[in-house]
């Protein structure tokens, strides 16, 4: 931080201030006036509310007056700088601006887009540069949440139709839990950025020696090199994740895949098949193991399946891992390795049109990411906090993004540290029993139907009535015991049912339709609490109508076999 001139002064009303190159950081009249003044103004109930510059405190303190319960935090270069009165006993503020960084950054994710910024005076001014870099930050994350938000929202019908769909392979094929510590041998993790076309001589040369795992599509570029992987680990329940597998003739891989991956991938597959489901997924995991009796295990998801591929590699292995072709950058301006299906040369108009930045390169260069990648780098990093303790991981890509914290290592010094000196490893060939118990299959998905239809039932009383209360001003006694039994019956038959996913935009919705507090009329207040609640009674009928005839679609077609 460049030399500062701090002068420590009395207000006109006798209070304390400070000046700083010149600028006051409060009013020189009534410091306190100001900050009630600025709050009124400016600060948001409801919201992360965020302050740059904690100053002598005048802010900061009036807040904690005037909303107890609150949450905000504070950045402020200057703090460890400051004379404040009792310093020592003042918690939650940053002075660190990495620090503030790492320690805040789930805080403000799990707010969405409600963070509101606050400023102490002056401050903008006197760190101009710090105040860009706090503001970019906070646009970055929350950028990433919109991402990974529209993802979510996107894919949320799709998601549901093949977790629906894929219950009958999960019937029919193995937990993933059955390769757990089968092997102790190196373990090569595939990605296919644009740096894993370099690596793939290399590759070859020790394909005999470790265990190879390609993330999802990365296996037409290995096949097209004649590397037949291990294992091929896929989540994506999109139609272009389908596209990757359609035209693969070559089943000599075992299959690992999530509920929510594009269930004909598992139609067409005819080699062995493990499947697993994430974290968070605790009532899925529950139905599968009490309806179909399949001990699934979670994983990690972060946008991407390189991390939930990780994962797998330091559950089934417990030998040391490469990671190869983890660009998470636009290397060599190239969207992917050669033979991906998705592999393009990208131009300038690319780079204009997309939300393209620069970070830090694996060899310290700046190279070009975008808010999806950045989000899944991130992602890595915190699988790797965990694994490191009980695993040797080395990103070997030797291009792309640095993956801050996760040891770099040449892919030639990997092998020739790891697998030169080792014997050719044996995949297990473990007896792959097909469940051909079709009745519990049968049985299970004529549950899901019959809670669902108890479920519809529900709602559509529910949505009567509401439409009856709708002219009101308040809800009737009559009417409110009537919702908070159908919400009882609900909450009870919703473990029931495998529909998370389809829901999860719903909850996002309701979740930002806060009921405003400040001073309306009670007749006003009545409608915003109505129309939530319809707006939520409604989609959960549209969501539920959709699983049911997933449900019974998938009951269909393989409630025969």
């Amino acid at each position: 931080m460049e030399d500062l001139e701090i002068i420590y002064l009395q207000t006109k009303n006798e209070k304390p201030n400070a000046k700083v190159n010149g600028y006051f950081l409060h009013s020189n009249y009534n410091p306190e006036a100001e900050a009630d003044k600025y709050i009124d103004n400016n600060y948001k109930e409801g919201y992360l509310n965020i302050l740059f510059g904690y100053g002598l405190g005048y802010i900061a303190n009036t807040i904690a007056k005037k909303y107890e319960k609150t949450d905000i935090l504070v950045y402020d270069p200057l703090f460890n700088r400051l004379n404040i009165k009792n310093k020592d006993k003042i918690f939650n503020v940053f002075s660190d601006f990495q620090d503030f960084c790492k320690r805040s950054e789930n805080h403000i994710a799990d707010f969405d887009r409600k963070v509101n910024i606050l400023v102490s005076p002056n401050y903008d001014k006197i760190f101009d540069r710090e105040y860009k870099e706090f503001l970019d930050f906070i646009r970055h994350i929350q950028i990433e949440d919109i991402v990974n938000e529209n993802t979510i929202r996107f894919f949320g019908d799709l998601w549901q139709e093949n977790y629906i769909m894929n219950l009958h392979y999960v019937h029919k094929d193995q937990s993933l839990k059955e390769l757990y510590n089968k092997y102790d041998c190196p373990v090569i993790l595939a990605s296919g950025g644009p740096s894993l076309t370099k690596q793939l001589s290399v590759l070859k040369k020790i394909k005999d020696k470790c265990l190879i795992i390609s993330a999802g599509s990365t296996i037409n570029s290995l096949l097209a090199a004649d590397i037949i992987p291990d294992y091929v680990v896929s989540m994506d329940g999109g139609e272009s994740n389908y596209l990757h597998f359609k035209n693969i003739k070559n089943n000599n891989f075992d299959l690992i895949y999530g509920l929510g991956n594009a269930w004909r991938i598992e139609k067409d597959f005819k080699g062995n098949r493990y499947s697993f489901c994430f974290y968070g997924e605790d009532s899925i995991q529950n139905r599968i193991k009490e309806g179909l009796g399949k001990d699934l295990p979670m994983l990690s998801t972060g946008g991407t399946v390189a991390i939930t591929a990780l994962e797998v590699a330091s559950k089934i292995s417990t030998g040391p891992i490469a990671i190869i072709g983890q660009d998470l950058a636009f290397t060599n301006s190239k969207s992917h390795a050669e033979n991906n299906n998705h592999y393009s040369e990208l131009n300038d108009e690319f780079f204009k049109k997309e939300m393209v930045f620069e970070v830090e390169g694996y060899y310290g260069e700046p190279v070009k990411t975008n808010h999806q990648f950045n989000s899944m780098r991130k992602g890595l990093e915190k699988l790797y906090q965990i694994l490191q303790h009980h695993h040797k991981i080395f990103n070997c890509t030797e291009g792309g993004v640095k993956i801050n914290g996760l040891p770099q290592l040449d892919f030639e010094a990997f092998c020739e540290n790891y697998i030169n000196h080792t014997n050719n490893i044996s995949k297990l060939k473990l007896k792959n029993e097909v469940n051909d118990n079709n009745a519990i299959y049968k049985e299970f998905m004529s549950k899901e139907i019959e809670i669902y239809l108890k479920i519809k039932k529900l709602i559509v009383e529910a949505i009567q009535l509401l439409k009856k209360e709708r002219n009101n001003t308040l809800f009737s006694d009559s009417t409110l015991k009537k919702l908070d039994k159908i919400d009882s019956k609900l909450k009870e038959y919703y473990p029931q049912v495998i529909m998370e996913r389809i829901i999860d935009p719903i909850t996002m919705d309701v979740m930002r339709m806060d009921v405003d507090n400040k001073q309306i009329k009670t007749k006003e207040k009545f409608k915003q609490i109505h129309k939530k609640n319809m707006y939520l009674y409604e989609n959960i009928l549209e969501a539920t109508e959709k699983s049911l005839k997933y449900t019974r679609v998938a009951l269909d077609e393989f409630g025969g076999c």
